[in-house]
Parts: structure tokens; sequence; C-alpha cells
């Protein structure tokens, strides 16, 4: 039977937590903490195996860091978009694919939307999962 979408969630921010200094919001907070992490569901794909075996969730995980100047705030971007390392949000997501057991696996698809909004540098991570 296919995973609760808060069960996803919390198994993507689990794995975000071990960004070291990456603040981790399940849910779209009213106000936030650069460098954060905020979960989104950005579509839901029902009955992509057979006979309700799994469904293909799709989850935007935006990043956001503040721009005190605009070298350090991309320097540290560049750091969250690497493919390896401890800061990598790739590298943080995919560590453990079932998200504790709640997903058959998950992939980091891409990282895109870059832009800078007020003082802040934004870059968003779509994150397919089946469930």
């Amino acid at each position: 039977m296919p995973a609760a979408i808060a069960d996803l969630r919390a198994g993507l921010a689990n794995n975000l937590r071990t960004i070291p200094g990456l603040r981790v919001y399940e849910l779209l907070p009213d106000t936030l903490s650069p460098p954060s992490a905020v979960i989104s569901l950005d579509r839901v794909a029902y009955d992509s195996t057979m006979a309700r075996g799994a469904d293909e969730i799709t989850f935007l995980v935006t990043l956001v860091v503040g721009r005190s100047d605009d070298r350090t705030a991309q320097t540290r971007l560049d750091t969250y978009l690497a493919g390896s390392g401890a800061q990598s949000v790739k590298t943080a997501i995919e560590a453990d694919v079932t998200l504790g057991g709640a997903a058959m696996t998950c992939r980091v698809e891409e990282a895109r939307n870059i832009a800078t909004v007020d003082s802040l540098l934004l870059v968003d991570f779509s994150v397919t999962v089946y469930a």
C-alpha cells in the first residue's frame, strides 16, 4: 500500500537534517531563518505500477541562503548544489533512498529556479519518490 505523504516528507526532512547548520521545515513556514530547506509537495502521479502498487510523488525542496553579500551567498549555495559532499542536498537525501522505510526509492532529479528574492538566494531541488 502506498505510503502517507506525511511519512515521506518526514523521511526527507530527517535525511536533510544530516547537513550541518541547515534548518529544515516540513511544512511551509510563516517565517524562516536561512540557511533553510523547505519541503513542499509538487505533484502526485497515482498508479505508477499496476493495481495500486506504487505512486510517483514529486517534492520540491527549496533551499534558502541569506545574501549578506553576493559572493558568500553563491559560494554557500554551490556547496548545497554539489553532487557529493557533507553539504550536498543530493547526497543527504539519497543517503537513505527509502526515507526511513516509507518509500521504495527516491532520487534528486534536478536543481532549478535559482533566484534572488529580497535578501535571499533560493534554488528548488526536485525529488521524485516512489512509494
